[in-house]
């Protein structure tokens, strides 16, 4: 786990980037700049791949010193997957469905190879007023059939509730880790932002969803993901017990994060 990751992020170790203490920024920490040339022509990405995604971002400045901070950024997730790809001599696509979709029986799951999108995928939606791709309103913008360029590793893979509940289960539950491993996993660095309170690898723990709305039965573990999509999902340290919301919008108010935390914690702590 704490092998050098190579070439691919010269000084950071595996573990740095599971655990967002790398210092490699995101490609472009200006979204609206970044984006403007794929509202004018949505074709403009169509060879942006995650290496040239990694060559952006370590062409810019480091956050800091490899473990000397933490920071979240998609980046540490691009050279993971191109990581896999380069120590597996396999497409990262392949060995999840190996290792995980196939092992547990998730059907539902897949990490598309060049399709979107995706046959039966729920719609995405996002306000009219987002600063990305903003409609002429006053309803909101479909951005279901958009292929971002940040995607595959970062955030491509598609599933569905049961799926994802599955999966929990089966990682916290040592069904796919060994004891070791596991603790490994759950070994947490201090997350400075409002998705978590610590970072594992890979893995966030979670006692207060958005800082809006306190857990009254203590952590839970998992991951949250924003898009024109929302995934919520969060298990007990053991797997034995999951919690899955998903919502295709992005829910940017106080009262909507709070109405979910009361939805998620009634649930997770019955």
């Amino acid at each position: 786990l704490d092998g050098d990751a190579g070439p691919l992020v010269p000084g950071v170790t595996v573990r740095q980037l599971l655990n967002h203490t790398s210092g490699v920024p995101n490609f472009d920490d200006d979204l609206v700049s970044f984006f403007e040339p794929y509202r004018r022509d949505p074709a403009h990405w169509s060879e942006l791949g995650p290496r040239e995604l990694l060559g952006l971002a370590l062409g810019r400045p480091r956050l800091f010193a490899p473990g000397e901070g933490w920071a979240y950024t998609g980046s540490n997730y691009q050279a993971l997957g191109l990581l896999v790809e380069e120590t597996t001599g396999s497409p990262l696509r392949a060995e999840l469905k190996r290792r995980i979709f196939d092992q547990l029986g998730l059907g539902a799951t897949d990490l598309p190879a060049e399709t979107w999108p995706v046959e039966g995928l729920a719609r995405a939606y996002a306000p009219a007023d987002n600063p990305l791709f903003p409609g002429a309103g006053p309803g909101p913008v479909d951005m279901t059939e958009l292929d971002l360029p940040f995607n595959w590793a970062g955030g491509g893979i598609v599933s569905s509730g049961r799926d994802l509940a599955r999966f929990l289960r089966a990682l916290l539950g040592g069904e796919l880790l060994k004891d070791d491993l596991r603790a490994e996993m759950l070994r947490t660095v201090p997350a400075d932002w409002d998705e978590s309170d610590g970072y594992g690898l890979g893995i966030c723990e979670v006692t207060s969803l958005m800082g809006r709305a306190a857990s009254p039965c203590g952590s839970a573990w998992g991951h949250l993901g924003f898009g024109a999509h929302t995934t919520i999902a969060l298990a007990s340290e053991r797997g034995d017990r999951q919690i899955v919301v998903l919502m295709n919008g992005y829910p940017l108010s106080d009262e909507t994060w709070q109405a979910l935390g009361g939805l998620v914690w009634a649930w997770y702590c019955r």
